[in-house]
């Protein structure tokens, strides 16, 4: 059987295990409070809320979020914007040939990776619901408006699929990310 014939063979079953255990086994809600409790100070420094409660949801966890007398339910759902992680984590079980501390650094530095940038997502929460535009002008709410739908547009693009990707190829190619060349996968 061709190389990659063989790694997507491992590959689909495995998303689809790491796939169920995110949504139907709470691996997605506890991802998410630890996200929320490292986040939460960079959350409140830059927009003023932070996280106060995690809401049960048939959607996963919601968050709800508060400043001062300000409390709303976070309109991103973390299911599925922390979800890139699993198509990352099948890739870096799906591939063969790389040592094992090689293999374990990739995916220590592509959850890390992807952990800071969930945190960010969770920045633009707030935003999100109107919260920290409250006292802007109009010019600033709409600037800071096309800003959220930029980067959101652009988690939704890239976030879900080519982000993980890319921290997948970059250290797990054969070389990893010293080597200018790219060579086909060892056979299994």
């Amino acid at each position: 059987m061709r190389p990659s014939a063989v790694f997507l063979a491992k590959f689909f079953p495995l998303a689809a295990v790491l796939f169920a255990l995110w949504a139907r086994f709470g691996v997605s809600d506890s991802y998410t409070r630890a996200v929320v409790t490292v986040g939460n100070p960079v959350i409140q420094a830059i927009t003023g809320f932070r996280v106060t409660e995690f809401v049960p949801s048939d959607a996963g966890v919601r968050l709800r979020i508060t400043r001062g007398a300000d409390t709303t339910i976070m309109q991103l759902n973390p299911r599925e914007i922390f979800s890139g992680l699993i198509p990352f984590l099948a890739l870096m079980g799906a591939s063969t040939g790389l040592p094992w501390r090689r293999w374990a650094k990739a995916i220590a530095i592509g959850v890390a990776i992807l952990f800071v940038f969930h945190i960010g997502l969770l920045v633009f929460g707030p935003f999100f619901a109107g919260g920290p535009q409250g006292g802007m002008s109009k010019e600033w709410v709409r600037r800071v408006n096309t800003a959220v739908d930029v980067t959101y547009g652009f988690y939704g693009l890239i976030g879900y699929a080519a982000l993980p990707f890319l921290l997948w190829f970059w250290p797990a190619r054969p070389g990893g990310a010293r080597s200018t060349s790219i060579r086909p996968w060892p056979a299994s």
